[in-house]
């Protein structure tokens, strides 16, 4: 991020009025708390908000050359994202045009040469061509190739992110399309030069927007992270921004209040004092943490589970040994793991036993209160 536009932020940070956190949000809240259980919304958010438009899948390092991929199930579609021998990145459906089974179950891959079914070796190239049936040419030489390649969906990279849509009829589109505004400030980090250090998932028990409700506000950490984090984050003072329905929301350590302490502007840093989230609907937070950027990718998979990925990229020419930045994820996962997403699981087994009608967000929480204004904005003009 440019120096001007650090200082920019911290002269906004500056004039938060603490203990009056802020800013604030125009009104409190209150959501149903069947946005959360019911099967039914359930099943419309996966196909407007997953299927209906363009979802973040990659960062471009993660596929740095040919062959590389990433696996995604974005609404109920299984997508492959992959770079070809033309350098280009296309999403395919990973599905096998044979019978139907999953061609690359795994959640990434490097250097691939070519894409083998594994049940029938059905063989696909990188640009999705039908190639061969192995040992079985006789037996389908009535069937054309050149219609029987891989259902090809529209997917779109630039500023080192790679979004898809999740149907093969939909209009092709830019990543400044799927941004919506952000674009200039995200493409300010040079994204596209990180190299990608490791990924990690796991599944739980709770709605996937639960796992965004996680990073929209913290003023949950005093008491929650009261024994981790809490000694070296405020809780208090932040700064929100909107771009069409995704947003930014910049939390700060402890130090910043160091930082703005400075006489001059010229030597001040945001960066190294403040958590910066790009909250991208539907469900991806693309974080700026001290030195290094984290990615969280949630898949829903039914009312009351998601798998959530969490990965770590380290900045150009790093100063510092990839082990550095392994360990930030383990902090990282050690706080979500054993702290924030166990709470949230607490909570949709209490909004399941439909012992409160509702939850409430506060003008205190401006980031929540925006992202599910944004979510309810999209589901109330599905088709």
């Amino acid at each position: 991020m440019r120096h001007h536009r650090q200082v920019e932020l911290l002269r906004r940070l500056a004039d938060v009025d603490a203990p009056r956190p802020g800013p604030l949000a125009p009104a409190s809240v209150h959501s149903p708390a069947a946005a959360y259980t019911s099967s039914e919304r359930f099943d419309d958010e996966r196909r407007v908000l997953f299927e209906g438009g363009p979802v973040l899948v990659a960062l471009s390092c993660e596929l740095g050359g040919p062959g590389d991929f990433v696996t995604a199930t974005v609404g109920a579609v299984p997508l492959v994202a992959l770079r070809g021998g033309d350098g280009t990145v296309r999403a395919f459906v990973n599905v096998c045009r044979h019978r139907g089974s999953t061609l690359l179950p795994a959640p990434c891959g490097v250097g691939l040469r070519a894409i083998r079914c594994p049940y029938h070796a059905w063989t696909y190239g990188l640009d999705g061509t039908l190639q061969r049936f192995p040992g079985a040419e006789p037996g389908f030489d009535d069937i054309d190739k050149a219609t029987h390649g891989l259902i090809e969906v529209p997917a779109a990279e630039g500023h080192g992110l790679v979004f898809a849509v999740a149907d093969a009829g939909a209009d092709r589109f830019t990543v400044d399309d799927a941004l919506q505004g952000a674009a200039a400030e995200i493409a300010d980090f040079g994204i596209g030069a990180y190299t990608h250090v490791e990924s990690r998932q796991q599944e739980w028990a709770m709605n996937w927007k639960l796992v965004m409700d996680t990073f929209t506000e913290p003023y949950h950490i005093p008491w929650l992270h009261r024994d981790s984090i809490a000694p070296h984050y405020l809780f208090d003072r932040w700064i929100h921004d909107e771009f069409g329905p995704h947003q930014r929301f910049i939390g700060c350590r402890r130090s910043i209040l160091d930082e703005l302490a400075k006489p001059d502007e010229a030597d001040w840093q945001l960066l190294p004092h403040a958590t910066l989230q790009y909250l991208l609907v539907p469900n991806a937070v693309l974080t700026h943490q001290i030195d290094h950027l984290e990615l969280w990718r949630f898949t829903p998979l039914a009312p009351d589970r998601t798998l959530v990925r969490t990965s770590v990229y380290s900045p150009p020419d790093p100063p510092r040994p990839p082990g550095y930045y392994v360990k930030n994820l383990d902090v990282l996962l050690g706080v979500t793991n054993t702290e924030d997403f166990p709470m949230q699981q607490g909570v949709q087994r209490n909004l399941a036993s439909g012992a409160i009608a509702d939850v409430v967000y506060g003008k205190m929480e401006p980031a929540l209160v925006a992202y599910h204004r944004a979510v309810d904005d999209r589901l109330s003009r599905r088709p």
